[in-house]
């Protein structure tokens, strides 16, 4: 018995698929696109193959639609970890119900903490806090 092997059209069809989607995810599919060829029916690769062809668009709009939500986590997790650490990221804001002195205040535009000592940092302070 002769072991399963995939046609070479519907390898080359299937990689076709694979180059349509974004540079980051065009190795990993187009390996799993020839393993799923491999156990079919050569009818079954050539429609299999066509499908993956036909539907490499949605796929490529899925992944690029999951692409912006992994970063808003990475750095959503990085912006966590750095206010942990107190390395907050103070703006001035001026509350329009207060005059004064006490109108301005700060808060950390990652994490929302209001920022306690008002006083400034030293002059040529590079890692003012």
């Amino acid at each position: 018995m002769t072991p399963p092997t995939a046609d070479r059209w519907c390898c080359w069809t299937v990689e076709l698929a694979a180059r349509m989607l974004p540079a980051e995810h065009r190795q990993r599919y187009a390996v799993e696109f020839i393993a799923e060829l491999y156990g079919m029916s050569h009818p079954k690769q050539v429609r299999h193959s066509v499908q993956l062809l036909s539907h490499a668009w949605a796929l490529r709009a899925a992944l690029d639609a999951v692409a912006p939500i992994q970063e808003k986590a990475r750095r959503d997790t990085r912006g966590w970890l750095l206010c942990h650490l107190g390395r907050h990221r103070w703006a001035q804001h001026r509350n329009a119900e207060v005059g004064g002195k006490d109108a301005v205040f700060e808060l950390c535009r990652r994490c929302g903490r209001e920022r306690q000592g008002y006083e400034a940092p030293p002059p040529g302070s590079v890692l003012g806090g």
